[in-house]
């Protein structure tokens, strides 16, 4: 069954009728996500693997436009099986190395252990004050490994008003279609007053170790002999909000045999 699926989703490919490079809108209970994400390059080798970025890009909202919208308190993105994760002899950073500290400074302290950036949105919620929008850059480092799961920390710093906090990802394996699960929280402190509006992240990095060029995530496409391509489960989003509010995306993508 799952090589007739690839098959057929590789004769898409070959038609040129995929059409699969979109974002997902989902609403439910109030609040409206808009996830997206992608591998890039498309074009990978047949067997093997190549070094990619990975990236994924989240929007929440109302759906009514009332302010606050409600709280994303847990992110959890599934990536498809086929891209792998290879972190050996890349250095790790701590939290207490980077928190608080400017985006700036975090680079001179760790900067050997970035493996990704991003951005995120956050509309922040002060008591007895008019409530206001937050944005501000987010570095990802490679962090130490915690009862045998890979971690990674995002950095977030504002400058407006200068403030910073760091999301604790644990990336954990598993034997499903999506292999690889980056999951985290908000920490307990933020949930008093953020309330995230947009979160995207972009994940690479090669470095060498042990003599020989790595990369941090690579991935190949798998398409059947004679077939230009194929098309795949590229991601899965879990977004938890406070009351226990779940909305689950799912990406479909394709990828060219180069």
């Amino acid at each position: 069954m799952r090589r007739a699926s690839l098959i057929a989703a590789a004769l898409l490919v070959a038609l040129g009728i995929a059409g699969v490079a979109r974002a997902e809108v989902e609403q439910q209970g109030g609040v409206i996500v808009n996830f997206d994400g992608r591998i890039t390059p498309r074009s990978l080798p047949r067997t093997g693997l190549a070094p990619v970025a990975v990236s994924v890009d989240s929007t929440f909202k109302s759906a009514d436009g009332s302010d606050p919208p409600l709280q994303l308190q847990t992110i959890s993105i599934g990536i498809n099986r086929a891209g792998k994760i290879f972190d050996r002899g890349l250095p790790t950073c701590r939290v207490r190395k980077i928190q608080p500290t400017t985006i700036k400074a975090a680079r001179r302290i760790c900067g050997a252990a970035i493996v990704g950036s991003g951005h995120v949105r956050v509309r922040v919620h002060f008591a007895n004050q008019p409530p206001f929008t937050f944005k501000g850059p987010l570095l990802v480092f490679h962090a130490k490994r915690h009862a045998g799961n890979r971690r990674l920390l995002a950095q977030v710093y504002g400058q407006r008003p200068p403030s910073a906090f760091v999301l604790n990802f644990t990336v954990v394996k598993t034997h499903g279609e999506f292999g690889t699960v980056i999951k985290t929280s908000l920490p307990e402190v933020a949930r008093k007053w953020a309330y995230v509006t947009h979160f995207d992240m972009r994940l690479r990095r090669t470095y060498t170790y042990a003599g020989k060029r790595h990369s941090f995530v690579s991935a190949g496409c798998a398409a059947p002999a004679g077939f230009p391509g194929a098309v795949y489960p590229f991601a899965r989003s879990n977004f938890g909000f406070a009351g226990g509010k779940h909305v689950i995306t799912t990406l479909v993508r394709d990828c060219r045999v180069r």
